[in-house]
């Protein structure tokens, strides 16, 4: 399950986070836009930070922010999903070239981090606890969606 939040991490970057196309109006102050774009910042943020690791040591010195990170992420991705699911909004625009960009640097960062000796297991610990509100979540929104 661990193994698989990179996939679901970069799937739902992708399909959730970065959401483009028209809007719909709402009451509230926030749009899709702006969750589109508070989920870019934090996957450049993402980037930046593993950019900067490049041992086990600096990966365990910045475990912290990393996990704080994740979990951002999913928080964006989580309310986007809330959004959109009381907007009606169906379907999730095509993504932007910038979109793509973001999401295959992000893979890149982590599969580098991944192959250095001892990373993996500490990237997975930062990333759990994001996955595991991320697969509460989708549960949740699937017993939901049933009723």
């Amino acid at each position: 399950m661990k193994n698989q939040f990179f996939k679901n991490l970069t799937s739902y970057t992708t399909c959730a986070c970065f959401i483009f196309g028209s809007l719909l109006s709402s009451c509230g102050s926030r749009s899709l836009e702006d969750y589109r774009e508070e989920a870019e910042e934090v996957t450049h943020s993402l980037i930046i930070q593993l950019d900067q690791i490049h041992t086990r040591d600096q990966l365990l010195a910045r475990s912290a922010k990393l996990k704080r990170l994740f979990n951002d992420l999913v928080s964006v991705i989580i309310a986007s999903q809330e959004y959109r699911q009381k907007q009606f909004a169906r379907g999730v625009p095509p993504l932007s070239e910038n979109n793509h960009l973001l999401s295959d640097q992000l893979y890149e960062e982590l599969n580098r981090i991944y192959a250095i000796d001892g990373c993996r297991a500490i990237i997975e610990k930062c990333q759990e606890e994001a996955l595991n509100r991320l697969d509460a979540f989708e549960k949740q929104a699937k017993r939901s969606a049933t009723f």
